[in-house]
């Protein structure tokens, strides 16, 4: 795929479970139809399917905030996806700027990952491991950023192709 046009996904969806067979469905389906290798295209379906996962699990549900937004964006040999939820608890945003921040300060994030898996298996924390956050890193090959912004927060993931 080499193109210099952008194009869009965006969905508007309500925090349940099911969502994340239509979030990779229409993702599939977006990026084959542009072209895309299966490899980049499977590596995109994790990134997104993590984000849209963390956002049910630690997203807001009080009003104005319910609703979670996935954004996909291709432009210029990257790939963009924003996934944006509110939050229940601030200490929730912290613990994902946490994560992140180590993993934009690293070269290897295979190591951080391989740490993480350590860490979980060594003190289990029930539903708050963000391996997922390492696994998009490692596996998907994205650069990871976030805005937490008015008890909204947005995960960006970033990949060229």
């Amino acid at each position: 795929m080499n193109d210099n046009k952008e194009v869009k996904i965006h969905l508007s969806i309500k925090p349940t479970w099911s969502i994340l067979k239509e979030v990779h469905e229409k993702t599939e389906t977006f990026l084959k139809n542009k072209n895309f290798k299966i490899d980049f295209i499977e590596a995109t379906i994790m990134c997104g399917a993590e984000l849209v996962e963390n956002a049910i699990k630690y997203g807001s549900e009080d009003e104005g905030h319910s609703i979670i937004t996935f954004d996909l964006t291709t432009h210029e040999g990257e790939v963009v996806i924003t996934v944006t939820n509110g939050i229940k608890d601030e200490k929730d945003a912290l613990n994902v700027k946490t994560h992140i921040d180590k993993v934009k300060r690293t070269d290897d994030p295979g190591k951080l990952y391989t740490e993480r898996l350590m860490e979980l298996m060594e003190n289990p924390k029930p539903g708050v491991s963000q391996l997922g956050l390492y696994r998009i890193a490692y596996e998907g090959e994205f650069k990871l950023d976030y805005i937490f912004k008015n008890k909204l927060l947005s995960v960006i993931a970033q990949r060229k192709y």
